[in-house]
This record gives C-alpha cells, structure tokens and sequence, in this order.
C-alpha cells in the first residue's frame, strides 16, 4: 500500500530529501489477510522489506524455510527482508501486522547499528503480555493502522514519529526479552542478508564474487547455493540487479549525467556502465530517462 496515489512520499533515496518515510507502508488486520487466503499463506519472500506481526490472541505455526512454530498470542514475530516464510493461522485470530521498507530502518538507526543488527534477525518475542514495551508497541500499531487510512493535516510527520518510536520500542523489548525468544530461520538467509549489507556498502560492479564470498568466510559455491536456494539467482546476478536497480532511481529521481551516474555506481567508464545498463533494460540509460 502506498502512502499516497497522487504524491510519490520522499524518503531519502540519496540522502538528500528531509521527510523521514518509508517508501512502502502497510498495516492490516491479521484476521483480514488470513481470511482472504483460508488461513493459510503459502511460503513466500519480501525484498527489501521488514515486517512485524504482532499476535494478540489465537494461534499461528510459523514456516521459515525447513523449520516450523507454533505461537500462542501474545506474541510478536520480526521477519527481515529476503526470509523465506509461510503461515498457518486459527481462525480465532486477533492481531496485527506492518510491512515496511528496510531503508527506513536504515535511516532511523543509522548512528545505532546495535538495534538495526537486532531487527535484522527473525525473532519470536515470547511472554510478552506485562511487559510495558509490548503494551506501547500494540497501541501504536492500532495508532498507525488508522493514521495511514485517514487524510488529516501533518499525516507525514505523525507516521514519522509513530514509526520511529515504535521501532524503538521493538528494539527495547527484543533486549528485555533476550532471555525467552526464538532466534529463527536457517543459515541460508543469515548469510544471504550479510551478503545483501556487503553489497549495499561496497556499490562498485569490480568487487568479484569471490571477494564476497570470503568475507563471509565461505566459498563462492557456497554463496552460489545460497543465493540460489533463497532467491533463484546466481550471486553474480543478485549483485548486478541490485546495480541496475540503483541505476534505474538515479535515472529517474536525479538530473545526474549518464556519467556521472556512472561514476557515483563506481564504474570503470561510462561506456561500460551504458552496455551493462543496456543488457537489463533493453535500452540505453538515455532511451531510459527520455521515455520514463
């Protein structure tokens, strides 16, 4: 869902807008999305989103990859982008759940790199109901889930500051509950996500894949396999989509020449960005931006 129909919300794609959203927001019901699938939702993945599912009452079993769950409400459940999961869900469900974007995340807590590496794992926060942490969170999901749905002035600043502290706050509880969670899903999406962090702070097209891959202290069959097994693709693939898809932003969100672009995408040249750009797009990165 996104924030508005008309108005694209700008959320810092380079750093250089000021309002703090994310660039893709949803909050429903639980019972709704289950309902609508007969309580069952197949195993699936979110690129570039973070999700948590707040479960007040009834009883969800939880699918990540190979290994299952069985929760009983009151629970709270974090799933990092690119974690492979499914659900089974009773239909005496009552509960919550709110899709984000990562980069948000990323933002918010970027001088606290502790909390975003603790939302970066698939948590099951347990015993959770006398908590004062869980109580805040629940109010401001229901907080949120309105907000987003009605069209009152400063809408943009209150989902600002609505996000941010609740995010705090899941930090906050995911540390008081340190002792009673699960640490879930497999090792395949662990070093999938390290392997997506390592592409995101390199940005170059020269780093090879064997440099990635011994980063991560495994071999580059290894991370073939996983990128494979989590996503369908090769590791070199996921390394060039990302590129072109930073490519594609800067063509159509900025006035930066094709060199330029080039330049900030640390390519050797332009030429070779514009023949790269050309075998995902079908066109040159000036064809591009002329018919965007």
């Amino acid at each position: 869902m996104a924030l508005s129909k008309n108005k694209p919300v700008r959320f810092g794609l380079y750093g250089e807008a000021e309002i703090l959203l994310p660039d893709f927001l949803h909050c429903e019901s639980m019972e709704y999305r289950s309902k609508k699938n007969n309580w069952v939702i197949k195993q699936h993945l979110h690129a570039n989103l973070f999700q948590l599912f707040l479960v007040e009452r009834g009883k969800v079993t939880y699918e990540f990859e190979d290994e299952k769950y069985l929760v009983s409400g009151p629970v709270i459940v974090t799933i990092p982008e690119n974690m492979l999961h499914g659900l089974v869900v009773s239909k005496n469900i009552q509960g919550m759940v709110l899709t984000l974007s990562t980069s948000f995340l990323e933002t918010v807590f970027r001088l606290a790199p502790t909390a975003l590496m603790e939302l970066s794992h698939t948590r099951i926060l347990m015993d959770v109901k006398k908590v004062k942490s869980y109580r805040a969170i629940k109010s401001l999901l229901y907080e949120l889930h309105d907000e987003i749905r009605e069209e009152l002035p400063e809408k943009g600043l209150i989902l600002q500051s609505q996000l941010s502290l609740l995010l705090s706050k899941l930090f906050r509880l995911s540390l008081e509950k340190s002792d009673n969670f699960i640490d879930a899903g497999s090792s395949y999406s662990r070093y999938f996500n390290l392997f997506l962090r390592s592409i995101k702070k390199s940005y170059t097209p020269m780093k090879s894949i064997t440099h990635y891959a011994r980063e991560l202290n495994i071999t580059t069959v290894h991370l073939n396999r996983i990128c494979q097994a989590t996503v369908g693709k090769s590791a070199l693939q996921v390394v060039d989509e990302f590129l072109f898809l930073e490519a594609e932003k800067y063509l159509k969100h900025t006035e930066y020449s094709i060199s330029e672009v080039a330049y900030r995408l640390n390519f050797e040249d332009p030429a070779y960005f514009s023949r790269f750009f050309s075998k995902y797009a079908g066109v040159s990165p000036r064809v591009f931006r002329e018919v965007k």
